[in-house]
């Protein structure tokens, strides 16, 4: 079986036609005879037009597609109850899915964070820091970041216990390993608290310590950071980062959506 990945298309940000998006995406995946198609989430800046985009392009290829929200996706159009709720049967947030014939299962969760990357930040300070500066505050959320993180990693245990070979989707970053390295500009004690903050808001190194327990993990695809990031490998597990990016930060490493894209693809091929 063939798995493709991607994730932060971005599709408003970067001011893509979503109709030419998805004939080229479509198109390449039926080429290609993609059996599926994972996406990691950051689609729109609204989850309704991402589903339905998804859900428009499950039903033009062969394969399937399975997505998760990340959190632009999480800003317009959906409550957090929602989130948590089979939406569509495309969306698999909290939901394992066996491969057929196959002793494969595939593990969705769209994460959250917990500051624990920057564990050196005062808690409170992270919060009202959060509230006026960080996109995420247009996010419906009924509970503290530490309490969603909290959920997240129940979730993810509960659905890890049935011992198949898993591969792992999430929107956030797993691991303090993979983030994104200090700019060199960032040497000023103003920018250095920055650029902590932020790290503070892109995952939960609890989740990278969940799954490096389990032996059977031995694939996670992740998003939100945006560039290059190679993939890493702890033991048996390997982590994917497959996002697409925003042009005008100069994210690209293309001329072009359609180029950013099937340089960014991950793949990888399962019995």
């Amino acid at each position: 079986m063939k798995i493709v990945v991607s994730s932060d298309n971005h599709l408003d940000v970067n001011r893509i036609s979503p109709a030419e998006a998805l004939a080229f995406q479509a198109q390449y995946l039926n080429q290609i005879k993609a059996d599926y198609y994972l996406f990691a989430g950051d689609m729109f800046n609204d989850f309704l037009k991402t589903k339905s985009y998804l859900e428009e392009l499950n039903d033009l290829i062969t394969g399937q597609v399975f997505f998760i929200a990340g959190n632009h996706d999480m800003l317009k159009n959906v409550t957090f109850a929602q989130l948590e709720s089979p939406l569509s049967p495309c969306y698999l947030h909290n939901q394992a899915y066996d491969f057929p014939n196959s002793a494969w299962r595939l593990i969705a969760n769209n994460g959250w964070y917990d500051y624990s990357f920057s564990p050196q930040l005062d808690v409170e300070e992270v919060a009202r820091w959060k509230k006026a500066y960080w996109v995420d505050t247009g996010v419906n959320q009924p509970l503290s970041d530490l309490e969603r993180m909290n959920l997240v990693i129940t979730q993810v245990q509960e659905q890890l216990t049935a011992g198949k070979r898993v591969i792992f989707l999430t929107h956030f970053v797993p691991h303090c390993d993979l983030l994104w390295a200090r700019p060199a500009h960032f040497s000023k004690p103003r920018y250095e608290r920055v650029y902590e903050m932020v790290n503070a808001f892109l995952g939960s190194q609890r989740l990278a310590d969940l799954l490096e327990a389990y032996p059977n993990v031995y694939y996670t695809f992740y998003g939100h950071v945006h560039g290059r990031h190679p993939a890493l490998t702890h033991g048996q597990l390997t982590y994917f980062n497959q996002a697409v990016g925003v042009r005008r930060r100069h994210e690209w490493q293309a001329a072009d959506f359609e180029n950013q894209w099937l340089a960014s693809l991950q793949e990888i091929k399962i019995n």
